[in-house]
């Protein structure tokens, strides 16, 4: 059995994770790369600062503009955001709705080797409706993804299965989601890595060395 980590607890990991903690929802407004840092504003024009060891999921793959949800712990001095989650573009609704839900990652649950993570979508006008989806980590151990990532692609999972089952409350993340995922990554590597053209023939002599004289 995989062990469960349990961020602010044990027997349960979720949000908030202790007294004093809130969730909330912002936009990145300012991203290092050097130092891997960023600044959140919230709708209420605070600035709250963040760093990588705080995402959940990849850093890297974060832009100025996304819309990410984070907690914020009131009881600790400064404003600073951890667990930060980016939501998913172009997260949609079913048809009826007026707007698109607001996804929210709420925390996770966890029997032997499977974690069921847990979201509420919101949207102006309707009550909360909570969705849960699965996934085998042994299937994150089979294609090298490290459990960080999980609540990052089940969201993204999850935005892309409400267009087609919006009634449907709990769903999976299942092989051919996370094989999809671990070709993807592969490929971006690859063209990131540097190409270096081939030379062909003897290189011209330095002025270090003479030619060899004609007989």
């Amino acid at each position: 059995m995989i062990a469960a980590d349990h961020p602010g607890g044990a027997g349960r990991a979720g949000r908030p994770a202790r007294a004093g903690q809130t969730v909330v929802t912002g936009t990145i407004v300012e991203l290092a790369a050097g130092r891997r840092t960023g600044v959140i504003r919230t709708p209420d024009g605070s600035r709250v600062i963040f760093s990588a060891s705080a995402v959940l999921g990849d850093f890297e793959a974060l832009a100025v503009g996304h819309r990410v949800n984070f907690d914020l712990d009131r009881a600790w001095p400064g404003r600073n955001a951890s667990r930060v989650l980016r939501e998913p573009p172009g997260s949609t609704a079913p048809s009826k709705l007026d707007s698109p839900p607001d996804l929210r990652y709420t925390g996770f649950d966890q029997t032997q080797n499977v974690r069921t993570y847990q979201f509420e979508a919101i949207a102006s006008g309707y009550s909360v409706r909570r969705f849960t989806i699965t996934v085998d980590l042994l299937l994150l151990l089979k294609h090298r993804i490290g459990v960080q990532d999980a609540p990052a692609l089940c969201l993204r999972k999850l935005a892309a299965d409400l267009r087609n089952s919006p009634e449907s409350p709990r769903h999976e993340l299942d092989n051919e989601d996370l094989l999809a995922f671990a070709l993807s990554r592969a490929a971006a590597v690859h063209r990131k890595r540097p190409a270096f053209g081939h030379r062909r023939g003897a290189p011209p002599p330095g002025p270090w060395k003479r030619p060899p004289e004609a007989g």
